[in-house]
């Protein structure tokens, strides 16, 4: 079994390098474009795509679905980051109000904690990227399946599986994952 994991298409936010988060934003004409594109690009077989819930998420997996038909499934757990008060700010923006530079925090990935803002913590949402690995493992009853989701949960897959080989994680990249978690987690699949 083989975790095909999709960053979603871009939209206007990415498009003007904001800290999207759980700000809801749909594709933008080059985000549709992508998404059609990395449609026509998979060449694996699979009859499951479980999506985040966030709107440019699920435009990416029915622009998917529609090249190749298979059910989707919907999952909160595999949502972006929250940085709660800054979700949708640029980083000029958030040193305005936080009077601090936090790209550290998103370089950082093991050690950001958004909480101070109404956002979340690295354990809260590695919490719930563990909760998506076991119920769509589950559900996918151990054929590929294909994840539409986030830089973030991607960047925190990188972490927590066995890859085939770390690639940049741009709108649309595809990532190919296995859903043993890496031994240093210290916890097993």
């Amino acid at each position: 079994m083989r975790i095909i994991a999709i960053r979603h298409g871009e939209t206007s936010l990415n498009g003007e390098n904001r800290l999207t988060g759980w700000q809801d934003d749909d594709l933008t004409a080059k985000g549709w474009d992508e998404a059609r594109a990395v449609a026509n690009s998979l060449d694996v077989d699979f009859e499951l795509i479980v999506s985040s819930t966030l709107l440019r998420a699920v435009s990416t997996a029915r622009t998917i679905a529609a090249k190749h038909p298979c059910r989707i499934v919907s999952d909160p757990n595999l949502r972006e980051r929250n940085f709660g008060s800054l979700n949708g700010k640029s980083w000029e923006e958030i040193e305005a109000e936080t009077g601090k530079d936090l790209r550290h925090l998103d370089v950082d990935l093991m050690a950001y904690d958004y909480r101070p803002y109404g956002g979340e913590s690295v354990e809260g949402v590695t919490a719930r990227v563990k909760e998506f690995l076991r119920s769509a493992c589950q559900l996918a009853e151990g054929r590929d399946f294909v994840a539409v989701t986030h830089g973030g949960v991607i960047k925190l897959l990188y972490t927590l599986l066995e890859s085939e080989g770390r690639k940049p994680i741009t709108n649309c990249s595809v990532h190919v994952f296995h859903p043993r978690l890496v031994a240093s987690q210290g916890v097993s699949s």
